[in-house]
Formats: C-alpha cells, structure tokens, sequence
C-alpha cells in the first residue's frame, strides 16, 4: 500500500516538474529570443515613387509581419503559427468579386421591374390630356380696386416706419457701444483671472518639480532610458539621401535636426541636401533585433528605486 502511494506521488512531481520546465521554457523564450528586423526603402525623386518594405520575425520565423509601401498604398500581413492575417484591401478584394455578380443580377431585375410598370402605368399622360393643362383668369376691377387701397396703406405705414428709424438710430448707436465696453471690460477681466490661474499652477509645478526625492527619481528614468536605447540601436544602417524642400529655409532646418544626431549615425550614412529644387531620392537599410529582457530589467530597476515609487504615488494625486 505504501509502495503505491509514494509511486503516485513519484509519478505527480514528475507531471508538476514537467509543467514547471515547460513554464521556464517558455518564460526563456519569450525573453530571450529576439525580435529581429528589416527595413528597407528607396525612392526615385519624387514622393510617388517612394517604395519601403519592413519584416519583423519572431521564433525561427514562426511570427512574422510584413508591411510595404507602394503606389501610395500601404498592404501588411500578419502570421501567428499557421494563423495568417491581412490588411483591409486585400482582405475585402475577395468579397467585392463574389457579389459583383450578384450586383449584376439585381440591376437586370431591377430594369426588367422598371420596364413592366412603364407598360402598366403608362396611360396617365395620354388619358388625361386636361390635366396638364391651366385655365388662365384674368383679373377684374374690383381686384384692382383693393391692390391700390393696398398699396397706399404701404406707403403710409413706410413713411411712418422711416421717422421711426431716424429717431432710433441714436439708441442703437448708444446700445452698441455700450455693448462694446462691456465685452471689453469681460474680456479684460477673463486674461487677469487667467494670468493668476497660470501663475498659480506654475509656482506649484515648480515646486513639485525642483523637490529632490523628484529630482533623483527623473534623473534615474533619464538614466535608464538612456541605457534602453543603447541596447536597442540598430546593428546596420545603410543610408544615401539625397533630399531638398521648395523652400530653402525648411532645408536648412531639417540640416539643422540632422546636425544634432550626427554624433550617433553611422559611417555608411550620406545625407546631401538641396537647396535649390524639391527632391527625394536615395535608399535605406535599417537592420537590427529588440529583445523583451531589456524591458522587463527597466522596470525591474525603476521598481525598486524608492524615489521612483514616490514621485509616481505623488504623480497620481498631483492635481493643478
């Protein structure tokens, strides 16, 4: 009886350790295996002729995403396992070509109704010919009479109308700028109430955030996110471009934007500007790979920064 009991129970932490491997297993994949990508782009002058295709591959390519840019068109596909997902335009191709035939069907039937009820109903004009047409009066004098009564009553009550004006032109002139001053004494009133209300909020934003506990718990997110992008840089990077705007100024400012990530390009990248015509041609490679690990040790480090901890309980309750 005891030799039974100890086997099923040899026979239990055999499935338990089992299902724990299985776990560890996974867990190891999900955050050591990378994610591995590809992007690549060219153009030939113009923005119509922009072509770009970007693969990202997980798992010996049993996750697989691919998206690509041509003709001013954006197609993706997504593969999970055996599982495969489209975009909306190649997804719905299929359904307009099964009912363009039903389509087809439905319009023949629709005129063949049409043409039955033109048959059947057709009699209306040629049956009843006095029907479209109208018996044309003329006028008699009494009509007349009461037009004229009519029209000198008008032309009373407009003269009258008129010296009801002239006097009352004052008034609104008045009114209206009565109107005027008390808007402006509004609106003049809004900004002071609002220079006080901005005033306020940045004393109390400056001091939230000059406090040190704050102090440190920025400078370590700067710190670690600094460190994430490091590890996330890309392995290659191919780039020849050759670009340049209508205007020269917005050049210059997209030189200028460069000029600062000069220092983190790579040898392999030209970048040449124009400043005399609008132009966008080159190629591009990008090519490198982003682990989930590098995440997940962030937010293990900035979890266990107590100044962190309390600048984001003190972020919750902050209210301006």
């Amino acid at each position: 009886m005891l030799h039974i009991i100890l086997l099923i129970l040899k026979i239990i932490g055999i499935i338990i350790a089992a299902i724990l491997g299985i776990l560890v297993l996974l867990v190891c994949i999900v955050l050591f295996v990378p994610f591995r990508y590809r992007i690549e782009a060219a153009s030939g002058g113009t923005s119509d002729s922009i072509q770009a295709d970007m693969t990202c591959t997980w798992l010996m390519h049993l996750v697989k995403f691919t998206a690509s840019y041509r003709g001013n068109k954006f197609d993706w596909n997504l593969r999970v396992f055996f599982k495969k997902m489209a975009g909306e335009e190649q997804a719905d191709a299929d359904d307009i070509n099964k009912f363009e035939g039903e389509v087809e069907t439905d319009e023949t039937e629709y005129e063949e109704l049409l043409e039955e009820t033109e048959e059947t109903d057709g009699y209306g004009a040629k049956e009843h010919p006095g029907l479209q047409k109208e018996d044309e009066k003329e006028p008699g004098l009494p009509e007349r009479a009461e037009t004229e009564r009519e029209e000198t009553a008008e032309d009373v009550q407009e003269e009258k109308a008129g010296s009801g004006k002239k006097r009352g032109k004052f008034e609104n002139i008045y009114e209206k700028c009565r109107q005027t001053f008390r808007k402006i004494k509004c609106t003049i009133q809004r900004l002071c109430d609002k220079i006080k209300a901005l005033s306020e909020k940045k004393e109390k934003l400056s001091a939230f955030i000059l406090d040190d506990i704050h102090k440190t718990a920025f400078a370590r997110v700067k710190r670690e996110a600094f460190r994430l992008l490091r590890r996330l840089k890309p392995k290659t990077v191919q780039a020849k471009i050759h670009y340049g705007f209508e205007d020269p100024y917005r050049t210059g400012q997209v030189l200028a934007g460069l000029g600062i990530l000069y220092p983190f390009m790579w040898k392999d990248t030209e970048i040449v500007p124009d400043f005399e015509q609008k132009i966008l041609e080159g190629t591009l490679l990008v090519k490198g790979k982003v682990r989930v690990l590098h995440f997940v040790m962030l937010l293990w480090r900035l979890f266990w920064c107590r100044e962190v901890r309390a600048t984001y309980k003190h972020i919750r309750s902050f209210e301006l």
